[in-house]
């Protein structure tokens, strides 16, 4: 028995021995394609920031900007410590009413009961219902809370799950954001079923379980939980931990603290015990209890002094935000803060927190307060990137339905992080592969629609300044950014991936493409015949429509030569013939530019018809360089004046047109008048002839 136990621990050894020599020297998690495992820690992005450590905005800066996110329009803030003593309790349930009516209607015909059944609009009327509460009166005062356990805030009072999919019961569409320990709340109305407060917290409004609430005695005992002196706060960096499981204090035993959590520190005299023990590397704070009854207490409890906690606000540096963020990387992704984790949005919020901070829950809403901005919406991925090499570390990045912590640029990729739902495999073209995690990656991520996260970009903002203040501003635009825009908007110029590539010679392919499709596509009359249009060519109709309405010509009888780049002049030529202005000749009248006799003789009436209307400018004050290749921006730019001296033209006659038309019904109206005599006049007529 001995010697078989031996030969079995010999065996387990062996394979132990093994296994440990194949494992590299730091473990490798799975990550996305070009994400290194130096890349995972906080350090290798702060340090790519120049002063990483420089305090980027003082607890009084932070200060200003909070009030301004909560006095800025829409963005759903809540000054809770103004919030009205008193409020008419009937009205709020009528809006509560309507409010989960329009809610249960949106989820109608696509959400589960609680029997895995689609829910049926009984199901949803009983839900509704449970907003009334039977005590509402015209005249009730508020209460006044403190969260007591990490929960959620929700957006209709039950405690059924709202499921879009049996399979994934960890996306309830019922909740809104997390709620931290000892978060202050307003409660407003009960539930029916006595289940749910209606409360207020800084960033949202929504329902939340009774148990998870200890209702305070007063608005003064309220402030004294939550409102406490910098010289006595504790703040949790970290992403979670717990309290200690005590059977002592069961009321504070394994408690979930999460990132943001503000407590009270208490002064303890030395040898004196805490929850029996001698707080010895623990710092000793106050944590909310719920009583019995459901009132507030607060009672003295242990937190380890090696977790991730701060004496007072972190110093808001880009090295710390990295710190923070990174503390998160891994976790699960909670829609609305639910399965104990964070949503995008709400996760970049809670990040900000720990700095003082509170922004806006949503990305919409954030978008109104005055931070230094840009909408980056229809501009190319150029422009984007030139932006994004001037932003700091910790500049919020939103496209549609996403959030993103900046964290910088390395080797051409532009780096961020987030908490992602899904997104298009980089594995498997073309497939969705959920993710539901914190990661990060580069903005070449592509969504389900095939676009880059980087084509996608549309809002960047500094969260810890206001316009005009602090260090950062936003970068201006290049001169063709409007121009740029027209073209890509309009899918007049190809631009794979938002690389617009203004600097690159146009081509004539290029040049006929973009008029093609301002034209709005029409069909040719026959096809050119031309053998160097390679077959399936996206501008093989293009071509063919311009040479048949001899807007331009082939480069011999057999080839266009589609990639040959085209000159200034030459765009003048097709651009005036295009206009259908017909070449009569005539002086040059550039004779003021120095090079005005380079112009070829074909190109002369061209290219003054084209100056003439503002369409095509000098290259100085002093040359127009007509032999110069026009480069994508430029001819984007031509473009976009031309369709806009068309626009101003149909206009100017549409104006002449209308008021040639009111001049001709006056004039009738005047002659009218002039034949047909007044009552007046009749009966002054009709007397003289008496």
């Amino acid at each position: 028995m001995k010697k078989t136990i031996k030969r079995i621990a010999a065996g387990l050894l062996g394979v132990c021995v093994a296994v440990c020599a194949a494992m590299p020297g730091a473990a490798q998690t799975s990550a996305f394609p070009g994400i290194t495992e130096e890349m995972t820690e906080a350090s290798f992005w702060s340090e790519l920031q120049a002063d990483a450590d420089d305090v980027l905005a003082s607890p009084e800066e932070i200060a200003r900007v909070n009030a301004a996110a909560l006095s800025a329009d829409g963005s759903n803030m809540h000054d809770l410590k103004n919030i009205a003593p008193r409020f008419n309790g009937v009205k709020r349930c009528n809006a509560l009413k309507a409010s989960a009516e329009a809610d249960t209607a949106y989820y109608l015909g696509w959400t589960y009961d609680d029997r895995g059944n689609i829910a049926s609009q009984s199901y949803y009327n009983r839900v509704i219902a449970n907003t009334k509460d039977p005590k509402a009166k015209y005249d009730m005062p508020v209460r006044y809370g403190i969260i007591t356990e990490r929960t959620e805030l929700l957006c209709l009072p039950t405690s059924k799950p709202i499921l879009d999919d049996l399979g994934d019961v960890d996306f309830d569409y019922r909740s809104l954001v997390g709620l931290r320990v000892n978060e202050p709340v307003v409660i407003f109305t009960t539930s029916a079923d006595g289940k749910f407060y209606h409360i207020f917290n800084s960033c949202c409004s929504g329902w939340v379980d009774v148990n998870d609430v200890a209702v305070c005695r007063d608005r003064d005992e309220w402030l004294a939980a939550w409102d406490i002196p910098a010289e006595k706060r504790i703040v949790f960096w970290g992403d979670k931990m717990y309290t200690d499981y005590s059977i002592t204090a069961p009321e504070t035993s394994r408690r979930l603290i999460t990132m943001g959590t503000v407590l009270e520190r208490v002064e303890t005299e030395p040898g004196e015990t805490v929850i029996n023990r001698l707080p010895l590397h623990n710092y000793v704070v106050y944590l909310p209890v719920r009583n019995e009854d459901g009132t507030y207490r607060k009672q003295a409890a242990l937190l380890n002094a090696r977790e991730k906690l701060s004496e007072d606000y972190l110093p808001l540096t880009k090295a710390n935000i990295a710190e923070v963020a990174f503390s998160s990387l891994g976790d699960a992704y909670g829609w609305g803060g639910s399965i104990n984790n964070e949503d995008c949005s709400s996760m970049v919020r809670n990040f900000y927190s720990c700095f003082g901070l509170d922004l806006p829950r949503n990305v919409n809403w954030q978008w109104v307060v005055d931070y230094p901005k840009m909408n980056l919406l229809d501009t190319s991925t150029e422009e984007k990137e030139a932006v994004l090499d001037e932003m700091p570390l910790g500049t919020i990045l939103n496209f549609p339905g996403h959030q993103m912590l900046y964290l910088g640029k390395y080797e051409g990729g532009y780096y961020v992080f987030s908490t992602i739902g899904s997104v298009s495999s980089p594995w498997d073209e073309g497939s969705r592969q959920r993710v539901r995690s914190v990661t990060l990656n580069t903005l070449d991520m592509r969504r389900m629609n095939g676009k880059t996260w980087m084509r996608e970009l549309k809002q960047i903002y500094i969260p810890w300044q206001l316009a005009g203040d602090g260090e950062y501003t936003m970068p201006l635009l290049p001169w063709y950014h409007e121009a740029v825009s027209f073209a890509m908007t309009r899918e007049l110029m190809d631009a794979p991936d938002g690389y617009f590539r203004p600097d690159e010679a146009a081509t004539r392919a290029e040049t006929v493409y973009a008029l093609w499709r301002l034209s709005g596509k029409p069909e040719p009359e026959g096809s050119a015949a031309f053998t160097d249009i390679p077959e399936g060519a996206s501008y093989s109709k293009a071509v063919s429509w311009a040479y048949g309405c001899g807007i331009i010509e082939g480069t011999s009888s057999a080839s266009f030569s589609p990639d040959l780049p085209l000159t200034r002049e030459q765009l003048a030529v097709i651009l005036m013939r295009y206009a259908g202005v017909p070449d009569e000749g005539g002086e040059m009248g550039l004779a003021g530019y120095e090079d005005s006799r380079e112009i070829s003789d074909y190109a002369r009436t061209a290219l003054l018809w084209a100056h003439t209307k503002g369409l095509i400018n000098g290259t100085s004050e002093s040359t127009l360089s007509p032999g110069a290749a026009v480069t994508r921006a430029q001819l984007a730019a031509v473009i976009m004046r031309y369709n806009d001296m068309l626009t101003a033209e149909k206009e100017a006659a549409e104006a002449a047109a209308k008021a040639e038309a009111e001049a001709a019904q006056a004039a009738q109206e005047a002659e009218a008048e002039g034949e047909a005599p007044s009552d007046a006049d009749a009966s002054s007529d009709g007397g003289a002839a008496a």
